[in-house]
């Protein structure tokens, strides 16, 4: 049995498919109980000697390499690695159907902890009389700073702009369901069909399932990671600090509370309230970074 270097590139539950150097691929279980893998992870493999076989594990995780970040959600009870080694997450949302502005402050938040960029695709911007509405939930992350492109891919609308801004990254799709995504990979990934088909077959899933993370190699330094549509995305592996620091328009007023275990709720002399008060930040911001402590408390 050999021991080899390999990238994670899809994972379904416990099972995992990874590209060797060479290019071939590997499916693969980890040993025991070892810590998450999540996609786009460079891991160690041994060969189990059984490659005939794609239905059994051809492979073992033995080691998990370090990670510049990892991209992840989590509840009191488990935490979800989702990607590795990530440099931007692109949240879609569409004019149609609604999507929870929650949702995405909780994503961009997870982003923040692990100094990921974070950019928020407007998907069927075609859709004009549906427009303004959503261009108006997404105005408080504008002003804040979050960069937000419009696409379709109806009429092409920043199609260009997203080939330029995957080379050279490792880029995380996610969003919410229906928010057209998959049709956004295809645009990116020509052969995004071909690959699901090739990789259902080493998860012998059958199918391209709701739950298989998948990533997509398109040169040597470019890989899109296509995500499962989100329901919920808890915050239980951050502290208070991270999720304070991920407010750009509190930080300024971080240590300037009367009172030093200020929880930033309804204590006297608060300078997040004042923050608000006084015109720099707005309450439903507020109210937002409460729900988001409170939640982790």
């Amino acid at each position: 049995m050999s021991t080899f270097t390999a990238r994670i590139i899809a994972s379904h539950g416990r099972h995992y498919v990874a590209r060797d150097n060479s290019g071939a691929l590997w499916h693969c279980i980890a040993r025991g109980k070892k810590h998450e893998v999540a996609v786009n992870d460079c891991v160690i493999l041994t060969d189990l000697g059984n490659s005939g076989d794609v239905t059994q594990p051809q492979a073992v995780i033995e080691k998990i390499e370090p990670r510049q970040n990892l991209f992840r959600r989590s509840d009191q009870f488990k935490d979800k690695a989702i990607a590795a080694n990530v440099t931007q997450v692109w949240f879609v949302v569409a004019t149609e159907p609604s999507f929870d502005p929650e949702l995405l402050s909780r994503c961009q938040v997870a982003c923040a902890a692990e100094a990921i960029q974070f950019t928020i695709l407007l998907n069927k911007a075609d859709l004009a009389a549906l427009l303004a509405r959503a261009e108006a939930l997404i105005a408080p992350f504008q002003a804040i700073g979050i960069p937000v492109i419009h696409t379709s891919t109806l009429n092409g609308q920043g199609i260009d702009q997203l080939r330029h801004q995957i080379i050279g990254q490792s880029t995380v799709l996610t969003g919410q369901s229906g928010m057209g995504k998959s049709s956004l990979i295809n645009e990116l990934v020509p052969d995004a069909k071909a690959t699901i088909g090739e990789i259902s077959h080493y998860l012998d899933t059958g199918r391209h399932t709701t739950t298989t993370v998948q990533a997509y190699q398109q040169g040597p330094e470019t890989t899109i990671i296509d995500v499962p549509g989100l329901q919920v995305f808890g915050l239980s592996h951050l502290t208070d600090e991270q999720i304070l620091l991920a407010f750009p328009e509190f930080r300024p007023h971080l240590g300037d509370c009367r009172f030093r275990d200020c929880r930033h709720d309804q204590d006297p002399g608060c300078a997040l309230r004042a923050a608000v008060e006084n015109g720099s930040a707005t309450d439903v911001r507020l109210q937002l970074l409460r729900r988001l402590l409170q939640d982790i408390r």
